[in-house]
């Protein structure tokens, strides 16, 4: 019995030796990149830059917060993925504190494709419901090919539909544990083996085999808090890269959109684009030594087509802002920080308030 214990000892303290330093290190309750890179290392978590910023009221609405069965009126509804999804911090929340006044589409109705929900919405008894003088229509740059290039503009979501998605969605989340409690790493999970393995891999390369992260080397520490001197990045940055500079992909996603601003002008209704851009785009000229092919061109290419719609500007925005601030995007995550959140908001009022497309 000692010698079976003394050999089992043998093959489980490795396993026991990575679970403490995992836990000591890997922080999965941080920004998703490190996250999803099993990364140990984070000089700049994203807690500490919210902490940085004092809390918003919370003054726009939710359609699931809504009574659906009589008319809501409003300046502003949204539409989008995660970017729209950054609750009191985000754009929309800080466009609301402006004076305006923000419904949005809760991201659970929205999620598979907003473009798609958005055309079903158009096509449906929504919009004679649910009064607005605006939409704004957010994708991550990384999807704006993907989400428009197989679209059903005869499809539609009546406010019947949208109320039973909602009721059911309820139902579901009321039975479902807290899901806002830290993130531990279980001891018997296949990321007992992968943290330090991805990061012994980081030492060599820029994405460790089966990775979803990329870690490159910084040419400027200053463009983040605490001064890191890498950058990361999602996998799914670069690998639509082939998509997003195809011209003739770009111009397809440029006509949908000029299309669903036809069909919400029929209904006195003006369509607002804002793409966000993928962090790897926006700090592609910070990396010291740059892939060779893979130089980001969506946001030059889309420059060229001719819009009907308002037209956000965001990568000129953010670009600019990086140049003068850091933290416009979180260090350990693919999203903007409340600056570039509120950045995006400005730029929505004031358009808003000019009622032209700013360039």
């Amino acid at each position: 019995m000692k010698r079976f214990i003394i050999k089992t000892s043998f093959f489980v303290a490795p396993f026991l030796i990575f679970y403490f330093i995992n836990t000591k290190f890997y922080k999965k309750d941080e920004g998703d990149l490190v996250r999803l890179g099993y990364i140990y290392n984070n000089p700049s978590p994203s807690s500490e830059i919210i902490a940085q910023y004092k809390p918003l009221e919370n003054k726009f609405t939710l359609i699931s917060e809504s009574d659906l069965s009589q008319n809501v009126n409003m300046d502003v509804l949204t539409i989008g993925d995660s970017f729209s999804d950054q609750g009191t911090p985000g754009y929309q929340n800080i466009l609301a504190n402006k004076g305006i006044s923000v419904v949005h589409v809760d991201r659970f109705l929205s999620e598979e494709n907003p473009i798609q929900v958005l055309i079903e919405l158009i096509n449906s008894d929504f919009f004679d419901r649910i009064k607005t003088k605006y939409v704004v229509l957010e994708t991550v740059e990384r999807y704006a090919v993907d989400r428009t290039s197989e679209l059903s503009f005869t499809q539609s979501r009546s406010i019947t539909d949208i109320t039973k998605q909602i009721k059911k969605y309820k139902e579901k989340k009321s039975k479902s544990t807290d899901s806002n409690t830290l993130q531990k790493v279980e001891f018997f999970s296949d990321a007992t083996i992968k943290v330090p393995l991805f990061n012994f891999q980081y030492l060599f390369l820029n994405r460790p085999l089966y990775a979803d992260v990329y870690r490159f080397e910084s040419e400027n520490n200053l463009i983040f808090s605490n001064k890191p001197e890498e950058l990361l990045f999602y996998k799914g940055d670069i690998k639509s890269l082939v998509e997003k500079n195809d011209d003739k992909k770009v111009s397809q996603a440029n006509k949908v959109f000029n299309k669903i601003n036809q069909l919400l002008e029929k209904k006195g209704i003006k369509l607002i684009v804002m793409i966000a851009p993928d962090k790897y785009d926006l700090y592609y000229p910070y990396i010291k030594n740059k892939p060779k092919g893979k130089e980001p061109l969506f946001f030059e290419k889309l420059k060229k087509e001719k819009k009907e719609y308002l037209y956000i500007p965001s990568y000129s925005i953010l670009s600019e802002m990086i140049k003068k601030e850091k933290d416009v995007y979180f260090y350990d995550d693919t999203h903007w920080t409340m600056k570039g959140a509120d950045a995006m908001s400005e730029s929505i009022y004031n358009m808003i308030k000019n009622k032209k497309a700013v360039e």
